[in-house]
C-alpha cells in the first residue's frame, strides 16, 4: 500500500497545478472564441479551480492542525475562491440555458459576448495567481518549519524574516501600481471608471432621444395646424433628419469609445497579471536558492565538526598511548633503581 503524500509533497503538487492552469488560461484569448469555444474553456478550467480550491482547503486545515503561533491564514483567502467559483459555475449554468432556450423559441439574442468572455477569463487568471501567491507563502513556511537551524537563530531566520516583509511590501507596491497606472492611463485631473464615462453617455443619449421625440412631435403639431407654411415645414424637417443624422453618428461613436476602453482595460489587466505572475515565480525561485544556500551551509559545517571531532579524538589518543607509555618507564626506572640498592 503507497504511502500518504506528506504536506510539502502536497504543496508542491498544487503550485504545479496552479502554474499549469494559468498557463491552460492565458495561452487563448478568450474574446475571439464563439460561444461553443468559451463554454468549453470555462467549463474545463473552472473545473481545474475547484480542484485546486479543494487541495488548497486540506492543506490549509493540516496547517491549523499543528496549532503554531506563526501558521499562516488562509480561510478569508479561500472564501474569496469559493464565491469566484460560484459565479464562474453560474455563468456556465446561464449559458446552457441559454442554447435551450434558444432552441426552444428561438430568441434574438446575442450569440457571443466578447467582453464578458474576456472578463471571466481575467477572473481566472486573478484567482490563479493569488492561490500561486497564498501557496507559496504555506512553502515557506513548511520549509522555516523543518529547518533546525532557523529554530536555532540562523543568519536563514533572519533572510525568512526579510524575504517575508519584502513580500508585504511587494504587495503594498503592486497595489499602488496598479493604481498608478489607472491614474495615468485616465488622466490626473478626471479620475472616473469606464462604467461611470458609460453612464454619462448613457445620460446624454437618453437626453438626445427626448430630444429628438419631442421635436419630432413639434413637426407634426406644425404639420397638422400650419400647413400653409409649406418653406418652414420643409427647413424643420431638414432639421431634424440632420439631427437624427447627428444622435446616429454620436451613438455609434459612443459605443465605438465604450469597446475601445474595455479593450485597453482588458490589455492593461493583461499586462499586469503577466508582471505579477514573473514575480511570483522569481520570488519562488528566490526563496529556493535561499533555502538550498543553508542547507549547503549546514552540511559543510557539519562536515567541517565531524573532521575535526575525528582529529582531535586521534590526538587524545595518542596522548592517552604516551602517559602509559611514560608511566610504564617510570616503573621501569624506579624497578632498577631498587634493584641497584639492594645490590650495595
Amino acid at each position: 500500500m503507497p504511502n500518504s503524500p506528506t504536506m510539502d509533497e502536497k504543496v508542491e503538487e498544487c503550485i504545479t497545478e496552479i502554474n499549469s492552469l494559468h498557463t491552460a488560461v492565458a495561452r487563448t484569448n478568450w474574446a475571439q472564441l464563439n460561444r461553443q469555444g468559451f463554454v468549453f474553456e470555462l467549463e474545463q478550467n473552472t473545473s481545474r479551480l475547484r480542484t485546486i480550491y479543494l487541495k488548497f482547503d486540506e492543506i490549509n486545515r493540516e496547517i491549523k492542525m499543528l496549532l503554531e503561533k506563526n501558521s499562516p491564514e488562509f480561510s478569508s483567502f479561500l472564501v474569496e475562491v469559493a464565491r469566484e467559483i460560484t459565479i464562474l459555475e453560474a455563468n456556465i449554468s446561464m449559458e446552457h440555458k441559454k442554447k435551450i432556450r434558444q432552441e426552444l423559441v428561438n430568441e434574438m439574442e446575442a450569440v457571443e459576448v466578447p467582453e464578458l468572455y474576456s472578463s471571466l477569463q481575467q477572473k481566472i487568471l486573478t484567482m490563479s495567481l493569488k492561490m500561486r501567491y497564498n501557496m507559496d507563502k504555506a512553502r515557506t513556511f513548511l520549509i522555516a518549519r523543518k529547518t533546525p537551524s532557523i529554530q536555532k537563530g540562523s543568519t536563514a531566520k533572519g533572510l525568512l524574516e526579510t524575504l517575508q516583509r519584502k513580500e508585504e511590501e511587494l504587495d503594498e507596491m503592486k497595489q499602488k501600481h496598479i493604481e498608478l497606472k489607472r491614474k495615468s492611463y485616465f488622466g490626473n485631473v478626471s479620475e472616473k471608471s469606464i462604467a461611470e464615462t458609460e453612464n454619462e453617455l448613457n445620460e446624454l443619449d437618453k437626453k438626445l432621444s427626448e430630444a429628438v421625440s419631442e421635436t419630432k412631435k413639434s413637426l407634426k403639431t406644425h404639420f397638422a395646424q400650419i400647413s400653409y407654411v409649406e418653406g418652414s415645414f420643409t427647413q424643420l424637417k431638414k432639421q431634424i433628419e440632420d439631427l437624427e443624422d447627428n444622435h446616429t453618428t454620436f451613438a455609434n461613436k459612443t459605443i465605438e469609445l465604450i469597446k475601445e476602453l474595455k479593450k485597453e482595460r482588458d490589455y492593461a489587466r493583461t499586462i499586469a497579471l503577466e508582471i505579477e505572475q514573473d514575480t511570483l515565480h522569481k520570488r519562488s525561485e528566490y526563496t529556493k536558492q535561499i533555502m538550498e544556500f543553508e542547507e549547503k551551509k549546514v552540511e559543510i559545517e557539519e562536515k567541517i565538526k565531524n573532521k575535526y571531532e575525528k582529529e582531535l579524538n586521534a590526538l587524545n589518543k595518542g596522548l592517552i598511548e604516551k602517559n602509559i607509555s611514560l608511566k610504564n618507564a617510570q616503573k621501569l626506572i624506579e624497578q632498577l633503581e631498587d634493584e641497584a640498592k639492594n645490590k650495595k
